[in-house]
């Protein structure tokens, strides 16, 4: 495997100039580290522990580092950081970065020897990492491996699988991936339900079949409760429609006839191992809560999820507003319902009305009622808002499968 054979090189490295070295992805991921040699300080420590470079280490090297150094670059010490002073030398291969080779500075300086022999150690790790580009291996003919290492990436969390999978594919360390999350739903805002034998079964065997030609696509994995299908692509954009179209397509010719779907779509993101469980979360919640909640489409992206994104995550923001409405009775549902539709309409009475199929006048009285009973005023912003989020995380508090 390309990270076990970089792994060898740098260890190589690292006894041939007596330093402590590691090596970052693009995106901050750690790819290789050798032995300790007394030299490590905090950051090293907490890289190689969480295999994931803190964002205010990042930020502070992004400052320093020249892209396209040939010589090694030095970075000054942080002591707020726990950082030490280093030098920094860029993989590099046909004008792209590839990762990104650490060294704890010492009181010794490179001799010219030893210049050179980093300078053709770096070489070679950079040619172990940009193997996708002169392979002309493509995704697509992976097939079922590159589906089994998503799904112990994606969703069983395996960090090895990173590797694995980067390795397989070595192509997704240029540009972007982005996850759609297929999910089979119950009527009306019911949320996701699970699939069937058949369904399985036959999800299983369709997606990678179907969709392997078209260069965005990586692989798939599917579970019980959720079909997760990564793609990648070399520029960030939003993802081409005619592809979501033919994986709706797909995964509605697997369900039950007359079953109803949600697609959920992640941002756009670089690959590394805490950006995939990112994206995994990201379209799982889009595609959850476009089954539990009518208002948004039934092919929704994270980033059209609006208040979603802010409760998700968080337990804190509590319903107590809506407890007079939970008291009132067989007609609780009734209420909560308009209340909730005559929101997500901003407050627009005739669409409001011809969303429930109601009269005029009969929601009017509703709406009368809501008020009386909550003793405020809905032409309130501020009222609004406080029950809107109080609805919106109710539905949220539903989700089950992030």
């Amino acid at each position: 495997m390309v990270v076990d054979q970089v792994q060898e090189e740098l260890d190589a490295l690292a006894v041939r100039l007596g330093r402590s070295l590691t090596i970052d992805s693009t995106s901050g991921d750690l790819i290789a580290y050798s032995a300790q040699r007394g030299d490590a300080d905090a950051v090293r420590i907490s890289s190689i522990l969480l295999r994931h470079v803190a964002p205010e280490v990042r930020e502070w090297e992004a400052r320093h580092v020249v892209v396209d150094a040939t010589e090694p670059t030095s970075i000054p010490a942080n002591p707020e950081i726990g950082m030490s002073a280093r030098l920094c030398m860029p993989l590099r291969r046909n004008g792209r970065n590839l990762g990104y080779l650490w060294m704890l500075e010492s009181n010794s300086v490179l001799s010219m020897t030893e210049l050179a022999v980093l300078q053709r150690a770096t070489e070679t790790m950079a040619d172990l990492l940009d193997i996708p580009a002169r392979s002309a291996v493509q995704p697509a003919l992976l097939g079922r491996e590159a589906d089994r290492l998503i799904r112990r990436l994606f969703d069983e969390g395996h960090a090895e699988a990173y590797g694995q999978l980067a390795a397989a594919v070595p192509s997704l360390v240029d540009g972007v991936i982005r996850l759609v999350a297929a999910v089979a739903t119950h009527p009306r805002g019911g949320g996701p339900r699970s699939l069937t034998s058949s369904e399985f079964s036959s999800m299983t065997g369709a997606l990678t079949p179907a969709l392997c030609a078209h260069p965005s696509y990586v692989g798939s994995h599917v579970a019980t409760t959720h079909s997760l299908i990564v793609l990648h692509n070399r520029v960030e954009r939003d993802e081409d429609d005619l592809l979501l179209d033919e994986i709706d397509e797909i995964v509605t010719r697997c369900l039950t006839a007359g079953s109803e779907l949600t697609l959920g779509l992640s941002d756009p993101k670089r690959f590394g191992l805490r950006s995939a469980r990112d994206a995994r979360n990201q379209a799982l919640a889009a595609a959850e809560l476009a089954a539990l909640d009518p208002a948004l489409d039934r092919r929704s992206s994270w980033s059209a999820l609006g208040p979603y994104r802010s409760l998700i995550g968080s337990n804190r923001l509590a319903d107590d507003a809506l407890t007079p409405l939970d008291e009132a009775g067989s007609s609780a549902p009734m209420l909560i319902e308009t209340l909730e539709t005559y929101l997500d309409l901003a407050g627009d009475v005739q669409r409001t009305a011809a969303r429930l199929n109601l009269h005029r006048s009969s929601l009017y009285y509703r709406l009368h009622r809501i008020a009386g009973l909550l003793e405020s005023d809905l032409s309130s912003g501020f009222v609004r808002l406080e029950l809107h989020l109080a609805l919106k995380n109710r539905r949220a508090a539903r989700r089950t499968l992030g």
